[in-house]
């Protein structure tokens, strides 16, 4: 039973993160392609696009967490956690592009890969119930 839940958030965490990533792409791609944008700039701003969505898809409907108290904290934590898993991603990228010469669209997919998994994990925990 127990593994059929987390299978259920798991799919559910994937589902709802298709939201930011979609909403994330499409400003990567369309920043940097036709206006003209840095592509670690365009990568910024979609991440702040991404990550909104997602902590309030992941808080209510992934993780189905319904506190509203010290709501702040969570917030807190969840920025921390952004702000790790973009300065990762975001020297990852230009690594990865500027030094491996891999295409800024192929190397976002590996990172997306890489950035999702840490983020469940981390995610999971900054959304657990808490247990008296």
């Amino acid at each position: 039973m127990r593994k059929t839940l987390q299978l259920a958030q798991i799919v559910r965490f994937c589902l709802s993160g298709v939201v930011g990533v979609g909403s994330y792409y499409l400003i990567l791609y369309c920043l940097t392609e036709y206006l003209g944008v840095w592509y670690i700039l365009s990568a910024t701003i979609a991440t702040v696009v991404n990550y909104t969505s997602n902590f309030i898809l992941h808080k209510l409907w992934t993780f189905k967490d319904k506190e509203r108290n010290n709501i702040h904290l969570k917030v807190g934590k969840y920025v921390a956690m952004v702000i790790g898993l973009y300065l990762f991603g975001t020297a990852s990228l230009y690594l990865l592009v500027e030094y491996l010469y891999l295409w800024y669209i192929h190397a976002q997919l590996i990172l997306t890969v890489v950035v999702t998994i840490l983020s469940y994990i981390f995610s999971k925990r900054i959304f657990a119930p808490k247990t008296n």
